[in-house]
């Protein structure tokens, strides 16, 4: 009997366990967990406000224990640690204002705490300039699709999903509304978490080389061994990424490829000489960079004001912005620059998406929420 009673209170904890992963699996289910949900990262951007050195004038309030605390300068987290937000809000009366302050790299990765998996969606953009000669362009092609495939690769072994490569507007591409109409407006596609411009220069002679590692003097460099038969091309490399949401450049890398390149004797194409594995190194080093710098960062999308109670998301199904799904939204200043005061905290509420497509979607506030009053344009928001 006792074995047969543990054997079900396991059971028991194990569907309660399994419950419990399924409804934190679904998100936030109802206006209260959503109210809930705004109250609890209000009550975590303070902590990490006074983490950070944010000065607070004039505030006493009582412990769950009745001793009375007063602080003109709050440091640490166990100061207000338990206390709700709205009451210390109400404490200053209206008359004293939470001081901004930039949240430190160590809290902010506090402040965004279960913001969302690692990965994301990232769009490739295809920066090189266009080659006059046909031999030129074909070796620049080349050396630009070993560098993408490498890119794709990596990024999808780190969890990232990536979007088929966008190349540069054509010059001759009229940017009117007849035009617009007729080929689709000239754009990179979805809205996506983040981007890496890549570009692929070939080098006329040794004075770009020069220059490059004058301007740059952490390029890397790789070299190959030339054949007697080939012809020597070198190459300037570059990835950039960016969080374009954010507007946010997050850091650019570059090499200088030295190798060959000459014409198969059966079909005549151009052939470059180069060890793909260790371009793979590089590229993989480069990304690994990236992705570690987007640890504590919140994958944020534009939201626009389409009336009292409606909002346009610049997100949809590709960033897994679903009907019925709750969304964080913010001013840009806390969203992107981790600046919290009074007035960052007041533009947030909770926005739930009504209608969802592809890359866009729809949603309205709270039913007792009016809605942040911010400018245009300076509305972020991230899946909770």
């Amino acid at each position: 009997m006792v074995v047969t009673a543990l054997r079900l209170m396991g059971c028991g904890l194990l569907l309660a366990t399994s419950a419990a992963a399924q409804n934190e699996a679904s998100g936030l289910a109802s206006d209260d967990d959503a109210s809930g949900y705004l109250s609890a990262f209000k009550q975590r951007a303070l902590d990490a406000a006074l983490e950070s050195g944010a000065r607070v004038q004039g505030v006493a309030y009582i412990d769950d224990q009745g001793r009375l605390h007063e602080r003109a300068m709050f440091s640490t987290e166990a100061d207000v640690r338990g206390i709700q937000v709205e009451s210390y809000l109400e404490a200053l009366g209206g008359q004293d204002a939470l001081d901004a302050v930039q949240v430190s790299d160590e809290a902010r990765c506090q402040l965004w705490t279960g913001s969302g998996s690692e990965s994301g969606l990232v769009t490739i953009k295809l920066t090189s300039g266009a080659m006059r000669a046909a031999s030129e362009r074909a070796l620049h092609q080349k050396q630009e699709s070993l560098l993408v495939a490498a890119l794709q690769s990596t990024l999808r072994a780190q969890g990232y999903r990536v979007l088929a490569p966008v190349g540069q507007k054509p010059e001759s591409y009229q940017n009117t509304t007849y035009a617009r109409a007729l080929v689709g407006d000239w754009s990179d596609g979805p809205a996506p978490d983040f981007a890496v411009s890549v570009n692929v220069r070939m080098l006329a002679d040794d004075r770009e080389e020069n220059d490059l590692y004058i301007n740059h003097p952490g390029l890397a460099s790789m070299v190959y061994v030339l054949s007697s038969t080939a012809k020597p091309v070198k190459f300037a490399i570059t990835l950039s990424f960016s969080q374009p949401a954010a507007r946010r450049p997050m850091g650019d890398f570059r090499a200088l490829i030295e190798t060959g390149a000459y014409r198969a004797f059966e079909s005549g194409e151009w052939v470059i000489e180069q060890d793909e594995e260790d371009l793979e190194d590089w590229v993989a080093t480069a990304t690994r960079e990236f992705s570690e710098a987007t640890a504590c960062l919140p994958r944020v999308f534009s939201v626009r004001r389409d009336g009292a109670q409606r909002f346009s998301i610049d997100a949809g199904r590709t960033r897994g912005v679903v009907e019925g799904q709750w969304l964080l939204v913010g001013d840009r200043e806390l969203m992107v620059n981790n600046v919290v005061s009074d007035m960052t905290l007041d533009t947030l509420l909770m926005l739930r998406v009504i209608r969802a497509d592809d890359h866009r979607a729809q949603a309205e506030p709270l039913p007792s929420g009016e809605g942040a009053l911010v400018s245009q344009g300076e509305l972020l928001g991230t899946l909770p």
